[in-house]
């Protein structure tokens, strides 16, 4: 069993880590495709990934027969502001992206041109600085798997905090290593060892039905768990759609 406890203590080392990334290479940390690591993403092609990636998220929820607002959108864990600029493109009003990492904010204020963007660090185990009810629309991807599940957990309780009556919450987990050969070869691998290979980033996992049961215990439902291939080959992933509608 997790406590908040446990979360308090899990923000400061995953914080000094992607604080540490965010300040050597912080487009690739958000990013790891191959040929792109010593600051070898240029900017226009960062954010032309994140314009994509939403342009395909919300092609699903409209698939899905999901009506979302274009207020507000909240992108958790915004790194150095990809997806930010992806959401403010497909045309929502204030988009708010947080992070822990005053680097990679430091990096998305630089990069992301768009005025509808504002980033704010996230420094507790909460969203205090986000309103209950006032987001249309939660997305995060790549960011979950890299926390504790204490911390984790928490903050998907906090997605459904903030958003709007009806809004959506869009968040990636990993469920387990892959069973592929690879996936084994990594659930082998002292802890220690597996982090330094990944240049600090640690990666976490959580079953499908206990995330089912997270989001039931905040009121939502979960509507799709879409395969999804952000976390890597080694390790089997769902895209959660979630909502109350």
């Amino acid at each position: 069993m997790t406590t908040d406890r446990d979360a308090a203590g899990d923000i400061d080392d995953v914080s000094r880590t992607w604080t540490k990334l965010g300040g050597e290479d912080p487009m690739w940390a958000v990013l790891t495709d191959r040929g792109k690591d010593r600051n070898r993403w240029s900017p226009e092609d960062f954010l032309a990934t994140g314009v994509e990636e939403i342009t395909a998220v919300l092609a699903r929820l409209r698939a899905l027969g999901l009506e979302l607002g274009h207020g507000r959108a909240l992108d958790f864990g915004c790194g150095a502001g990809r997806l930010s600029h992806g959401l403010a493109v497909a045309g929502f009003e204030e988009v708010l992206g947080c992070d822990i990492s005053p680097t990679m904010l430091e990096k998305a204020r630089e990069i992301v041109p768009d005025p509808a963007c504002r980033f704010v660090q996230v420094t507790g185990t909460d969203l205090a600085a986000v309103e209950t009810g006032s987001v249309d629309l939660v997305y995060s991807c790549r960011v979950l798997q890299h926390m504790p599940p204490a911390l984790a957990h928490g903050y998907i309780r906090e997605f459904w905090r903030v958003a709007r009556p009806g809004g959506v919450v869009v968040f990636q987990m990993p469920t387990r290593p892959s069973s592929a050969l690879s996936g084994r070869l990594l659930s082998a691998l002292p802890t220690p060892l597996a982090r330094l290979l990944r240049r600090g980033m640690e990666m976490h996992a959580t079953p499908e039905p206990e995330v089912e049961r997270l989001v039931a215990s905040t009121g939502a439902r979960v509507v799709a768990a879409d395969h999804d291939t952000s976390a890597g080959p080694r390790w089997d992933s769902r895209l959660y759609v979630t909502t109350t509608a």
